[in-house]
């Protein structure tokens, strides 16, 4: 299996390095004025970015319950609680009322909605920060006062 692993990586990686040189040899204002030269350079890269990620993402979901499944159940039900309750405080405590929203463009606006939840993304962000600067400090106390 992992020669098998080692094979398609180096596959991946030629055929991302062809793709690559293929549009660094063309001409950059070809590029820019043909639209099916840049469909017939772009989207190979494309498809094979798109790949790439949902191997990734798979691979990162398959090993993640499987990992959940061998360890400690109630820890992590625990954990991800936890994880939860800090975007709900960070939603309905901290994120405000923003108004009718912000324009993005000429042609779009962000909702009310999607604002607050920006700013609950953010108040996450600086939560789960403290806590881990918070934890670092604790830990760093502790083995100091231990020895």
């Amino acid at each position: 299996m992992n020669k098998f692993l080692n094979i398609f990586k180096i596959l991946i990686g030629v055929l991302a390095a062809v793709l690559f040189v293929r549009i660094m040899i063309e001409n950059d204002e070809l590029i820019k004025d043909s639209a099916e030269l840049q469909s017939s350079l772009i989207s190979p890269d494309l498809y094979l970015s798109y790949i790439v990620l949902g191997i990734a993402i798979v691979t990162t979901v398959v090993f993640t319950i499987i990992g959940v499944a061998k360890g400690n159940i109630k820890k992590t039900l625990i954990s991800v609680g936890l994880f939860v309750l800090v975007i709900a405080v960070s939603y309905f405590g901290f994120a405000g009322d923003y108004g009718t929203g912000f324009n993005i463009s000429d042609t779009e606006t962000l909702s009310e909605n999607g604002a607050k939840w920006i700013g609950a993304g953010l108040y996450t962000f600086y939560i789960l920060a403290l806590a881990a600067v918070g934890s670092m400090f604790v830990s760093t106390i502790k083995k100091a006062t231990t020895n």
